[in-house]
C-alpha cells in the first residue's frame, strides 16, 4: 500500500525539483520569482545551497520582499540530498509542474 501524500510531501518535492533544477543549470543563477526566492532560501536556511539575496524592500502594503537572489553553489550536503533522492526513484514525491529558476 502507498503512503497517501502530504501537503508537506508535496512542499518537500517542489523544493528538491528546484535544487534538482538548479544542480543542473550552469551558475551562478538570477532567480526573481518570489515562490523560487522563498524556496532558494529555505534551501539555503537547510545549507543545501549558497545564494545571494538583495536587501529586504519594505512595500506600501506593509509586505516585505526580495526581489532577487542568486544561487551561487550546492553545497556537498545539497549533492547528498540529491543523490539520495535519486536513489529513493519512484517513490520519492515529484512535484506536478518544473519551477524557472
Amino acid at each position: 500500500m502507498r503512503k497517501k501524500t502530504t501537503p508537506r510531501d508535496l512542499r518537500v518535492a517542489e523544493y528538491f525539483q528546484l535544487l534538482e533544477l538548479l544542480s543542473r543549470r550552469q551558475l551562478p543563477v538570477v532567480c526573481c520569482a518570489p515562490e523560487d526566492i522563498h524556496r532558494i532560501l529555505a534551501l539555503r536556511s537547510a545549507s543545501l545551497l549558497e545564494a545571494l539575496t538583495e536587501p529586504t524592500e519594505q512595500l506600501r502594503a506593509g509586505e516585505r520582499r526580495i526581489a532577487r537572489a542568486v544561487v551561487t553553489a550546492i553545497t556537498s550536503e545539497g549533492r547528498n540530498a540529491l543523490a539520495r533522492g535519486s536513489r529513493a526513484g519512484p517513490s520519492f514525491t515529484r512535484a506536478p509542474s518544473a519551477h524557472r529558476a
